[in-house]
Order: C-alpha cells, then sequence, then structure tokens
C-alpha cells in the first residue's frame, strides 16, 4: 500500500529532496492537504523525520516547492494566446484561445489534487497565499488582461469590457471550478464530465471576449 513505510536507505541530497516531494504529491493525489503531516509523508520515503528539515522548513514551505514544479505550466500552456495579437482575426484566434483553454485545463486534470492543496494551504499560510495568489493567479490575470487590453484596442473584442475586471473575472473563475471539478483526491470525474467542463469553459472565455464563432 502506498502508506506503508518505504525502507530506509541511504540517498545524495538531491535524491532525498526529490523523493520528499513526489511523496508529498503522491499523499495529496489520496488525501486532502488538512491530513497531511510531515510524518504522513516521511514515512513513504524511507528516511527519517528529521530529514525532513534539511529541505524544507514545514509542510507550507513543501507545497510551495510543489507548486513551483506546476505553476510554470500554466503559463507555458497559454503563451502562445497570451503573447499573440489580433492580426489572425477572430475565428483564428479563437482557435488560439480555445487551444489555450483546454491544455490550461488539462493541467489541473492532471495535477488538480495538489493543487487544490496548494489553494488550501494559501488560506492558511502567508507565504503560500504570496507565491499562489499573487505570484501565479494574479500574475496570470494581468497577462489576461494585457491580451484583452490589446483585443478591445484592435476591435476584435467589445468595447464594452474592462480588461482588468474582465481577466480577474475569467481567471478567478476558471481556478475554482477547475478545482472543484479535479481537485477532489481519489475522486476523478469520468471522461463524460472532462469533456463538458472543457466545452463550457471554451464557450464562457470565447465569447466574453470574442463572440459567438460558428
Amino acid at each position: 500500500m502506498s502508506g506503508e513505510r518505504a525502507p530506509r536507505r541511504r540517498r545524495r541530497p538531491e535524491e532525498a529532496e526529490r523523493a520528499i516531494l513526489a511523496a508529498a504529491r503522491s499523499f495529496l493525489e489520496e488525501r486532502p492537504f488538512r491530513e497531511m503531516t510531515v510524518e504522513r509523508v516521511m514515512v513513504r520515503t524511507g528516511l527519517s523525520r528529521p530529514a525532513f528539515y534539511a529541505y524544507f522548513r514545514d509542510r507550507y514551505d513543501l507545497v510551495t516547492r510543489l507548486l513551483e514544479g506546476i505553476g510554470g505550466l500554466l503559463f507555458a500552456v497559454d503563451w502562445r494566446w497570451l503573447s499573440g495579437d489580433a492580426s489572425g482575426g477572430p475565428e483564428a484566434t479563437s482557435e488560439v484561445l480555445i487551444d489555450a483553454v483546454r491544455r490550461g485545463s488539462e493541467t489541473f486534470e492532471q495535477y488538480g489534487p495538489v493543487l487544490r492543496a496548494i489553494a488550501d494551504a494559501a488560506d492558511q499560510d502567508p507565504r503560500v497565499e504570496e507565491v499562489y495568489r499573487y505570484g501565479l493567479i494574479e500574475r496570470f490575470a494581468g497577462a489576461v488582461a494585457a491580451r484583452v487590453s490589446r483585443d478591445v484596442a484592435a476591435g476584435l473584442s467589445p468595447a464594452y469590457l474592462d480588461p482588468e475586471e474582465t481577466a480577474r473575472a475569467l481567471v478567478f473563475m476558471t481556478e475554482r471550478y477547475l478545482l472543484d471539478v479535479f481537485g477532489r483526491p481519489a475522486d476523478s470525474p469520468s471522461s463524460e464530465r472532462t469533456e463538458a467542463v472543457f466545452d463550457a469553459l471554451e464557450k464562457v472565455w470565447v465569447r466574453t471576449l470574442y463572440g459567438s464563432v460558428d
């Protein structure tokens, strides 16, 4: 079983650190953050409990490090749309946005329980909040606002849109929605529901920013 104690052996520092991060991710894929303790993580690694503190200050520091490995993916998969312009016209631009929304959603599908644990930790610890909400979510909303602003100026998006508030509404709505769908440990939605979730988000983003594109 995944929660059984792993056999102990000597490891190089970088290997030990990776083992702790992998054990934390494995735990959070099965159990919520409120149940995660240093002892419950370390029992999966084959390392002593004191070894944890050679690499991490506490469990909040641990989930912050997990975020470093995931957060960059959200920007990477959306960068083609975030950095683009209106030169392709509404149909081509909508296709790029749909691809970005789908691939970003797939990141939540893959890492949902871990991202939900990080979001839960952000409600409890200001260090995690700083990295997750302000370092990732707010920064992502700012990048979306910049793209919306360019599209409004180019006449591709409706002139009545407030770029900053529209971006914040879309980003925060999407984050909460995806965490609700994919963030429950050991409770993955069906493939049919997953497709319905992706489709709903695509329609909300495209129709808000570019109108109905058939």
